[in-house]
């Protein structure tokens, strides 16, 4: 739940966003327009600004929104999958909503980025006065009481955005399955059918991936134990120090405190690769960042943090460095038998 101040009424719009349908810009197109909104957007807060600055005593408006997930219950296989008709329910409770707009109390059902959530919010703003905390959970109860009303009977909507097992090959699409990747995220691990129909949400994914040179690639780090399938017999896999060839000569680790970490906790940090430059400090001896493409990960004896790309494969963490990121780089000992 959000609650979002409102002043004044006609500006009600910003908690819960303003979606127009229309044609979206690529990310391409939209670049030669940037310095436009840029200040056109300033034009507007101080136009804005001199409009209301002067004004006393205006009434305080708020309210609140709430973010269900639609879920389809498969009793049969035991697994809980994405119901991807949010916007068909969404559209149906929100006519429903015009035909009880005589009532005091009402709801608005507005789309959220995912096929399967649903944002609500009351149909009237909350005021100043005290009465008016007594109207937030009955409305709450309300929005509950007529989303259920638009469910199937497998279907569940829980105040849940994350669905745990998002990404998951088979247990995260609706029936009939979808296909996995499209050409709005190109994704390894999602289809572009679980992203809602609003055209808002599809060219936010693919200019985030343009406007970066490549897709977003978040990735959770393997655990080397027994527990983990992909690391059963792969003894190539185990720490050493000898993992960078002639021409490397500085060997590299994370740490997330800065310097001052090193002198602390030692070097006892996270190695995850072979530096491809000896320059990792500047004139004033402090770390510099490097590029991803001047550290190696790839090598197989590194202690390198490595990742699930698909059920059974793992790969080195070739996404690191990222911006801002800072590394440092220790020499290898050029003793024989002095490695790890």
């Amino acid at each position: 739940m959000i609650i979002s101040p409102l002043k004044p009424l006609s500006l009600s719009f910003i908690a819960t966003g303003l979606l127009k349908v229309g044609v979206p810009q690529p990310w391409e197109k939209s670049k030669k327009n940037l310095n436009y909104v840029r200040e056109a957007g300033v034009r507007q807060f101080i136009s804005t600004y001199n409009r209301v600055k002067d004004l006393k005593g205006d009434e305080l408006l708020w309210g609140d929104e709430i973010e269900y997930g639609i879920f389809v219950l498969d009793h049969e296989n035991k697994k809980i999958r994405l119901s991807l008709r949010a916007k068909e329910l969404m559209d149906n409770l929100n006519k429903n909503e015009e035909i009880h707009t005589y009532e005091a109390e009402g709801c608005n059902w507005v789309p959220e980025y995912g096929a399967w959530m649903i944002e609500a919010t009351p149909s009237r703003p909350y005021t100043g006065y005290s009465s008016d905390l007594l109207r937030v959970e009955r409305n709450m109860r309300l929005r509950r009481k007529r989303l259920l009303t638009g469910l199937k009977e497998n279907e569940i909507a829980p105040t849940v955005v994350v669905f745990p097992m998002l990404g998951a090959l088979g247990n995260d699409s609706s029936i009939p399955p979808t296909i996995v990747g499209g050409p709005v995220t190109e994704s390894d691990y999602i289809s572009d059918g679980i992203i809602n129909p609003h055209p808002r949400f599809a060219a936010l994914s693919a200019n985030i991936r343009k406007r970066r040179g490549e897709k977003v690639n978040i990735r959770a780090p393997l655990f080397h134990d027994t527990n983990t399938p992909e690391y059963v017999g792969l003894s190539g896999l185990t720490p050493s120090l000898d993992c960078c060839n002639e021409e490397d000569s500085m060997l590299l680790w994370r740490f997330g405190m800065g310097d001052s970490s090193r002198e602390k906790y030692g070097n006892d940090f996270v190695i995850v690769g072979c530096s491809t430059s000896t320059k990792l400090f500047n004139e004033d001896g402090d770390p510099v960042t490097l590029e991803k493409w001047l550290v190696n990960v790839d090598c197989v004896g590194c202690r390198g943090l490595y990742y699930r790309s698909a059920p059974g494969v793992i790969v080195a963490d070739a996404d690191w460095p990222r911006n801002g990121d800072v590394v440092v780089g220790s020499e290898i000992p050029n003793v024989p038998g002095e490695g790890g």
